[in-house]
């Protein structure tokens, strides 16, 4: 485990350093978590805030950061109204802007920055689109909008 003094100026781009620092570890994150109480040796928010507030950037690396569900039961029941889940937030964000993460919501993103969303487009879509003369890969709403007024006439 390396601990870095960077890593924590990234967290701190997404969250207040103060916040992070009123973390106590009394355990009442991980006592109201569904996902703890389920599964305690993959998931404990208190290792996370912890791993987060010294610096540990491999936490990043780690499946663990994905399976929080963002309920909120930590955020609502931490006496220092530490905010778990975005914490949580800003350790995916990281995680993403690095490359690591799931090879589904990596492929998602990519997904998104060629084609606008993370689906592919149906046949029937494709079949509408053709009928109006474009491809099914232009998903410019405003292009797709003016071929069909130019093939409708307007109406």
């Amino acid at each position: 485990m390396r601990i870095s003094p960077q890593f924590k100026k990234e967290i701190f781009h997404f969250f207040e350093e103060s916040k992070l620092n009123m973390c106590y570890q009394c355990g009442k994150c991980a006592s109201f978590c569904p996902v703890f109480h389920n599964f305690p040796k993959k998931f404990n928010p208190r290792k996370i805030i912890e791993m987060a507030n010294i610096g540990i950037e491999s936490i990043i690396e780690e499946p663990e950061i994905w399976r929080c569900t963002t309920c909120y039961e930590c955020v609502e029941n931490c006496p220092q109204k530490v905010n778990f889940v975005e914490l949580i937030y800003a350790l995916r964000n990281i995680a993403i802007k690095k490359g690591y993460g799931p090879k589904e919501v990596l492929d998602e993103i990519e997904a998104i920055k060629k084609y606008g969303h993370i689906l592919s487009v149906t046949e029937r879509i494709k079949k509408m689109r053709e009928g109006i003369g474009t491809s099914p890969e232009i998903f410019d709403k405003g292009e797709i909008l003016k071929r069909i007024f130019n093939k409708t006439g307007g109406k």
